[in-house]
């Protein structure tokens, strides 16, 4: 039995990565700020609290003996970015993430070989057209690009430490029952208002939540994978095709434009993650032997919306 350490655990991708563990035998330490909450949340796994992840190292008792770290823990990108909002959006993933790889490189000699999951995001790329990105591709110069590129820095470092192994996992936008970026986009489409937004033409990195828990447990079960991955469905979809499918999913029209405008009104600087868009390849997770589940829109969508009914 592996001891398999979650931060963010009680978030929508972490809740569903602690039931995949534990259902498969995994012994689960979960991290968190409020101890009582995540138990209550999580179920019959360890948790320990880390009650200031910006200020304060992991505990370690959490940490010894584990054979894996998965690092989901950050403030929702999905919000007005005020000055505050932004500090919380780098502090929240940067200065967690150092303090994690510094209790990384202090385990005790004779630990056994860690492998340290830290998520990231196809934000890394920046605003693109329809070009195919690879992990290969350069980094964008907006503010999430910035952060995402020194959040990898910081993750990376871990691999200095001897016998870890770091994977950084660029998800894309997380197609989930509850929480996701669905909560978000649905609301309009069931009142019948739904529709493309500044045209339609940006390409979405789209990716199902049963897609991203299994490529997160299949990069920590692969020894060959390594540095980033892109986490997103090998068929990544437009802004309009999107919008078509999700409509259709809920016996919904969706024929009425959201001018690009109106998005930037209501959500400033973040507005330029929906705006933009990203054609993210999946080719290094797939030649790394994953299969996914749900690689069609349609029948993602289809899944989750009925999860969710």
């Amino acid at each position: 039995m592996r001891r398999v350490v979650v931060t963010g655990a009680t978030g929508t991708i972490g809740r569903a990565v602690v039931a995949a563990l534990h259902t498969r035998g995994d012994h689960v330490v979960a991290l968190s700020r409020d101890a009582e909450r995540a138990r209550a949340v999580l179920g019959n796994v360890e948790v320990h609290a880390w009650r200031s992840p910006t200020r304060q190292s992991p505990p370690s008792a959490a940490l010894d003996g584990a054979h894996a770290i998965i690092h989901l823990l950050g403030e929702p990108i999905g919000q007005r970015w005020t000055a505050a909002v932004k500090r919380e959006l780098r502090d929240s993933r940067l200065r967690s993430t150092r303090l994690l790889t510094r209790a990384i490189h202090a385990r005790a000699t004779g630990s056994p070989p860690l492998t340290f999951v830290s998520q990231s995001a196809t934000g890394f790329y920046g605003l693109h057209g329809d070009a195919w990105l690879t992990e290969q591709s350069p980094p964008g110069t907006d503010f999430l690009a910035r952060l995402v590129v020194d959040w990898e820095h910081e993750s990376l470092a871990a691999a200095a430490a001897p016998n870890v192994r770091v994977v950084v996992s660029r998800t894309g936008v997380v197609l989930s029952s509850h929480g996701g970026a669905l909560e978000k986009m649905a609301p309009p489409f069931k009142f019948g208002v739904g529709g493309p937004i500044a045209g339609g033409r940006q390409y979405v990195p789209w990716v199902h939540i049963d897609d991203v828990v299994g490529a997160l447990l299949h990069c920590l079960d692969t020894r060959a994978a390594a540095g980033p991955i892109n986490v997103v469905s090998p068929n990544p979809a437009t802004n309009a095709e999107l919008s078509r499918a999700l409509g259709h999913a809920l016996h919904r029209p969706a024929l009425l434009p959201v001018p690009g405008f109106v998005v930037r009104a209501l959500y400033g600087e973040m507005s330029m993650t929906v705006i933009g868009g990203q054609r993210v390849s999946a080719a290094k997770l797939e030649g790394l032997g994953y299969v996914f589940v749900h690689p069609h829109l349609d029948t993602a969508l289809r899944d989750v919306l009925s999860a969710a009914a």
